[in-house]
């Protein structure tokens, strides 16, 4: 089969398509036909080498796909030919990927595969700091922070949904746009506007009750602040170490290890919590996971929530969708197709 590589760190020209052999099918397991793989920005971090749970280079990447199924050994639920989402840890982005049936969802005949694979790690880890960790409750002001990307659209969709007052940070006029289309009252620009400051105005004073944060640095430390009492700030990401190149994640890396950035007496205080996710710590607890991915599915089936699909590249075109996601001009999700 062939399956995308990450050979080494460094750039995405280190990301190559090879053939490899077929994986071989263990007792409980499905063989399944990957026809889509979502490109996530933990991709990206992976590749430079400084992620924490990476197998040894090479690998084959990849946490989330769609496909149908081609054979199965000794399962219960899962038989050949049902359309599939599943989740994993790496492997996923090969034309062939066996995992345990209890990984493995059905797919709504009225979902494409695209639509299912652009599901599991966005909408999962904007369902975990929404509702598991962030308590969200409708009414409620929310601050998503990139909130045209992967995650951020997910969440945005989720809290829309759920009737919060949704404040979503962009760094163009098109990211800016799409927003505005998702029904987001507060749009706003980070490159033009003081995001604090717009908050601030916008609320008298008062704050937000809820803050996602991809992106750390500066940015945590401002958004702590606007948390009114009560309010959470959930933490998924430090994009702010990735700009810059591998020199700057050292610097940043060194600052964030030596800095404290957090006093406890000023949590007790103002009556503020800070919770830190990562989806991959959880993804081989199937008792939590799957449930909730189904969950999610059925909210696409219903048309409350709507994957958007920004970019779809080929499998061989793996490194130019690398290229794309780390520019910063992405948005929506991006995901790699192996039909053809």
């Amino acid at each position: 089969m062939k399956a995308v590589f990450i050979t080494k760190p460094g750039g995405p020209g280190v990301v190559v398509v090879k053939e490899t052999p077929n994986p071989v099918l263990k007792d409980g397991q499905a063989l399944v036909r990957v026809k889509a793989a979502g490109l996530n920005y933990a991709d990206v971090v992976i590749r430079t080498g400084f992620y924490p749970d990476a197998p040894a280079f090479p690998f084959i990447p990849g946490y989330e796909f769609s496909g149908t199924v081609e054979e199965v050994r000794k399962t219960n639920r899962i038989r050949v030919g049902d359309r599939v989402v599943g989740v994993t840890m790496f492997g996923a982005q090969a034309e062939f990927i066996a995992v345990d049936e209890g990984q493995l969802l059905l797919i709504p005949d009225k979902l494409a595969y695209e639509q299912a694979a652009a599901l599991p790690v966005n909408y999962l880890t904007a369902y975990f700091a929404l509702y598991k960790l962030g308590h969200i409750r409708s009414g409620e002001k929310v601050l998503i922070h990139s909130a045209a990307g992967g995650v951020g659209s997910a969440a945005t969709q989720l809290a829309l949904a759920e009737g919060a007052e949704v404040y979503g940070t962009a760094s163009s006029s098109e990211k800016i746009d799409y927003l505005k289309k998702m029904g987001v009252r507060y749009p706003i620009n980070y490159r033009e506007s003081d995001f604090a400051k717009v908050v601030n105005r916008a609320t008298s004073g008062k704050g937000v009750n809820l803050v996602l944060d991809s992106v750390g640095g500066s940015i945590f430390r401002r958004s702590l602040k606007l948390l009114v009492p009560g309010g959470r700030i959930i933490c998924y990401g430090v994009t702010d170490m990735m700009s810059g190149g591998r020199r700057k994640i050292w610097r940043v890396f060194i600052k964030y290890l030596v800095s404290p950035k957090v006093k406890v007496l000023d949590l007790i205080q103002n009556n503020r919590c800070i919770c830190g996710l990562a989806l991959n710590r959880l993804i081989n607890d199937k008792e939590s996971i799957m449930p909730t991915l189904a969950r999610i599915v059925e909210m696409c089936a219903d048309g409350i929530i709507r994957p958007f699909i920004g970019r779809c590249y080929s499998y061989a075109e793996a490194s130019e969708g690398h290229a794309w996601l780390e520019s910063g001009r992405s948005y929506g999700k991006i995901i790699l197709n192996f039909n053809n």
